[in-house]
């Protein structure tokens, strides 16, 4: 997707629960397995968004033509490594939030993290959706510029 190509920008925000089990090691190399396989298919898809992976939780945002993210979305669903999945936002936006990267890695401190497991308990969904993006939005401020999976979240 090109910077112009913004006449059908749709978002779909997600959390679910990680269903992989194992040592931290073990869960941080399939991880980056995730994180190499989705930045291949998000841009052969037009797709960009961001990954935050908790120890617990995903969140993703997903950026794109609205039929590319479904698709993807879609194949989320049917993935075993995701279970409670739960939509927190999702439609049509002027703008991209995470900007043209196929794939950026959040990694959350541990405030964040707290704060995200809050979501989980305390938030309307409307408020979490805000929250989320906005914690999304300052980690991919910080992030480094480069593709290569992080290899320093907490697990």
């Amino acid at each position: 997707m090109t910077p112009a190509d913004h006449t059908d920008l749709f978002r779909l925000v997600y959390r679910s629960r990680c269903s992989t089990d194992g040592t931290p090691e073990e869960v941080r190399r399939r991880i980056d397995q995730i994180l190499t396989v989705s930045r291949r298919l998000n841009a052969e898809a037009g797709i960009t968004g961001a990954l935050m992976f908790t120890g617990l939780f995903f969140i993703q945002a997903l950026e794109g033509p609205a039929s590319a993210v479904e698709a993807t979305f879609d194949r989320i669903c049917c993935d075993l490594r995701h279970s409670n999945i739960e939509v927190v936002e999702c439609g049509p936006v002027l703008e991209l939030a995470f900007g043209e990267r196929s794939m950026s890695h959040l990694v959350p401190t541990a405030v964040a993290e707290a704060a995200l497991y809050g979501l989980k308990h305390d938030a309307e969904l409307a408020d979490a959706a805000a929250a989320a993006m906005k914690l999304m939005a300052a980690l991919v401020r910080s992030e480094p510029r480069s593709d290569e999976p992080a290899h320093h979240f907490a697990v």
